[in-house]
């Protein structure tokens, strides 16, 4: 059985904002705030059966507010960048808010982790709504928008997305969370042993932009077929990293689909939790942190203890589930406009296991 609980987080512009906390019977429990579907916490029971945070938040909402990391919350309308913050559907250029230099990133200057969602609760999670605008950061379309949080007994978290518009526009939603799955951030997360299944990443220019072509992994850094410790891949290197200091790269899926083997898992040698993610998605864009030491210093939720005075480099990976970055300005990537009255649906599954 699948519990709930309601409590007031804070407010923000003068609005109520709640956290629901979800839990099973084992004690595996996700908080999601109602401020831009932002999960606070993923607590685990480690190898020794204590439950340990493995997603990097804040016990205050001041802390989220404006945060460049984008820690917990759920990015659209689209992920990630868009070259020089402009895209065109049949011939009409719309143009962006310009919110990292000249390209618009994670959905403009108040996407959708800035906004106050209205949140139903459901026998197994919490479904949450929101209504875009036609025109809202320059986007095309009245969008009515669902992100569902729900858990099972297995201890997995479902985050699934749902969208329809009275327009042709552009959509590619994603969450932001980081992932340290030694928990409560007692080792750094770099010490994550990382596995995905992809033969290819994107290739990124200066501004962290695609360029439209694939680099293949083999013999490479980015080969994490196998799996890697974070930071011995960071350390090997790769001309890449130049643009990005460490992972910062879209990893192009082989395969999409939530029935089949698990296209990411992350483990950590510390705590003995590992993590499979499932996905209806081509990509995943994965962060190791380069930049969370500039970031208001991140809160041990489930184990409080003293802050040290600000964050490590790659305290924690984030794994960004989504369609290929900018890719309605890269035809390489076949990546389609949604069509009025189409539904844009997708899912993704994390679930741990020690």
């Amino acid at each position: 059985m699948i519990t709930i609980n309601k409590s007031l987080f804070g407010t923000h512009n003068g609005q109520a904002v709640y956290q629901y906390s979800l839990q099973n019977a084992n004690g595996f429990r996700v908080s999601v705030l109602s401020l831009g579907g932002t999960i606070t916490e993923i607590c685990v029971k480690d190898k020794h059966g204590v439950l340990k945070n493995v997603v990097l938040g804040y016990a205050h909402l001041e802390d989220y507010i404006g945060n460049g990391a984008y820690n917990g919350a759920t990015i659209g309308r689209t992920s990630g960048r868009i070259h020089k913050a402009a895209f065109s559907i049949d011939g009409k250029t719309y143009n962006l808010y310009k919110n990292n230099g000249e390209n618009s990133l994670h959905g403009g200057k108040e996407g959708f982790s800035s906004k106050i969602f209205e949140v139903k609760e459901l026998a197994n999670g919490i479904e949450m709504h929101y209504v875009s605008p036609d025109g809202e950061e320059g986007y095309p379309a009245t969008v009515d928008f669902k992100v569902r949080y729900t858990l099972t007994e297995d201890d997995s978290l479902h985050i699934a997305y749902e969208a329809v518009a009275d327009a042709k526009t552009y959509l590619n939603i994603t969450n932001h969370s980081y992932f340290n799955l030694a928990g409560d951030l007692e080792v750094n997360g770099d010490a994550q042993q990382l596995q995905i299944a992809a033969d290819n990443i994107c290739e990124l220019a200066e501004g962290l932009i695609p360029t439209g072509k694939y680099i293949a992994v083999e013999g490479t850094t980015f080969d994490l077929r196998k799996g890697k410790i974070i930071k011995e891949g960071i350390a090997e290197g790769h001309p890449q990293f130049n643009i990005t200091r460490a992972y910062d790269h879209p990893f192009v899926l082989n395969h999409s689909g939530l029935n089949a083997a698990p296209q990411l898992v992350l483990h950590s040698p510390e705590s003995g939790i590992t993590m499979e993610a499932y996905t209806t998605q081509r990509v995943a864009v994965i962060y190791t942190g380069n930049f969370l030491d500039e970031v208001p210093v991140f809160d041990k939720v489930c184990t409080p203890q003293e802050k040290p005075a600000k964050n490590p480099r790659f305290a924690g990976v984030a794994i960004e589930m989504q369609d290929f970055p900018d890719g309605i300005n890269q035809p390489n990537f076949g990546v389609k406009p949604l069509e009025k009255g189409e539904v844009y649906k997708h899912e993704t599954i994390y679930r741990f296991r020690r």
